[in-house]
């Protein structure tokens, strides 16, 4: 992994998957379970970038790059778990010529 990209990697993000479990009362409840945590560079839309995407499915999205090589594979059922905010990942776009992947992923409340 090169040097500079190191040192931009320096938010600690966690992908989530849903899971089913009981709860207490045997109830069937849905359950976030954290597959693996990573290091990663964020950064939301520019002015720009947010007014060309009114409309379109990258409304609203941020973007997380993260290393490529991963212990773990990362799909789109999968969600990111950042500053207890909860993104579902929209898109995952790999980038081999400088090491990362970049993941387009939307808040869910």
């Amino acid at each position: 992994m090169p040097k500079q990209l190191v040192n931009r990697l320096n938010k600690r993000i966690s992908f989530v998957k849903t899971t089913n479990a009981k709860d207490e009362y045997g109830d069937v409840v849905q359950q976030d379970m954290v597959v693996f945590s990573c290091w990663s560079e964020f950064y939301s839309q520019g002015i720009a970038d947010k007014i060309s995407s009114i409309g379109t499915i990258y409304e609203n999205t941020v973007y997380f790059n993260i290393p490529q090589q991963l212990r773990k594979k990362i799909d789109n059922t999968m969600k990111i778990l950042f500053e207890d905010t909860k993104y579902s990942i929209e898109a995952i776009d790999p980038r081999p010529s400088e090491g990362i992947a970049r993941v387009i992923a939307k808040a869910v409340s």
